[in-house]
């Protein structure tokens, strides 16, 4: 298909720079923003930084009362997206594997009946298709248990569930963009089973796509193996995103290699490495702030943004919502790219499964 032919951008040519702001004619509306925001595939204009919305224990490092706790905190997401919208965030980013639909919904609903925000302000990410968690998350959250033996009819119509469910619990019509959270079950080697699943999956999104439920469709946390399978095996639409994570620790450079070559946006979660990976204490992340007179986290999101990746970043701070944004008054040198490139190793993940152990 022509539209997959390769595409190789620039970074000066991919970053569609803008102010998204939320003037309107009403005179309660005194929120503005200015993030700039990238141009996908299809024309859409997408704010290069997101809020993410799934807490965690220990993002914060703080001490939390109920022993043994596992799981998200979606209940935080209520403050948080608050203080977020009110600082300049545009861009939030959800899942039903958060279970914060409804805490976003809620929030979204006293900024639009207040006048402070209306819906075209606002650019909404969410997320389905995921693997069944065993206990981490809730049955409804992800994919039933039994994933791997599903037809792809019956993926289809769980899908199609979940992206109805999505929409009705965000209080939306549309969605900005939905992604396909994983590729398939974790460490599946079903490679046929998985294809034909995920492509029953695609296919679900891209109906969506066709009749406007979703202005923008994606993928997160695929390897270029899925998307060229994807593609061979009948996609009509292009991913416009691939979300992966990525940091100064972890960098997937093939797969943002495929994905720039089919003009595909690559967006970055976890930047920070969720406090595990410790890279706002690294010693040389710390030199290069002292530098710049910035702080570690603003070092790490702004070598990302260079890398040409948009970036999902979560905090409960306000200090750090608004720190977090400051990113565009200052550039980092090639050789402090360079400096923060040396840090990046093959088990850099917080955590997480590597998209090349799943088939």
């Amino acid at each position: 298909s022509s539209t997959w032919s390769c595409i190789i951008l620039s970074f000066c040519c991919s970053l569609q720079v803008g102010l998204s702001d939320c003037n309107n004619s009403n005179s309660k509306n005194t929120c503005s923003s200015s993030i700039p925001f990238v141009k996908l595939s299809n024309g859409v204009d997408m704010p290069e930084l997101a809020l993410g919305t799934a807490p965690l224990i220990g993002d914060e490092s703080e001490e939390f009362h109920v022993p043994n706790f596992v799981g998200f905190l979606p209940e935080r997401v209520y403050r948080m997206l608050t203080l977020a919208l009110e600082s300049g965030i545009r861009h939030i980013d959800t899942a039903l594997m958060y279970r914060s639909h409804k805490q976003v919904s809620y929030v979204l609903a006293n900024f639009f009946a207040s006048g402070k925000l209306t819906r075209d302000d606002i650019f909404i990410t969410s997320k389905i298709f995921h693997p069944p968690t065993f206990g981490f998350g809730t049955a409804g959250s992800s994919m039933p248990e039994n994933l791997d033996l599903m037809t792809p009819q019956q993926v289809t119509e769980r899908v199609t569930f979940d992206f109805e469910r999505t929409l009705e619990e965000l209080g939306l019509g549309y969605i900005d963009l939905m992604l396909l959270h994983w590729p398939s079950n974790f460490h599946s080697t079903d490679v046929e089973g998985n294809a034909a699943r995920r492509l029953a999956a695609w296919n679900v999104l891209e109906k969506m796509y066709e009749k406007g439920w979703a202005r923008a469709i994606g993928v997160s946390n695929f390897s270029e193996h899925h998307l060229e399978r994807l593609k061979n095996d009948g996609a009509v639409v292009v991913p416009m995103v691939n979300q992966i994570e990525a940091s100064v620790f972890m960098q997937w450079t093939n797969i943002t290699s495929y994905c720039k070559e089919n003009d595909i946006r690559v967006h970055a979660y976890s930047p920070l490495g969720r406090g595990v990976t410790h890279v706002t204490s690294n010693p040389i992340v710390l030199s290069v702030a002292q530098k710049y007179d910035k702080d570690a986290g603003q070092i790490a999101l702004r070598y990302l943004l260079q890398l040409d990746y948009g970036v999902t970043f979560l905090s409960t701070s306000e200090s750090r919502l608004t720190s977090n944004q400051q990113l565009y008054d200052f550039e980092l040198d090639d050789n402090d790219m360079m400096r923060l490139s040396s840090l990046n190793v093959p088990d850099g993940t917080w955590g997480l499964v590597s998209p090349y152990d799943i088939s």
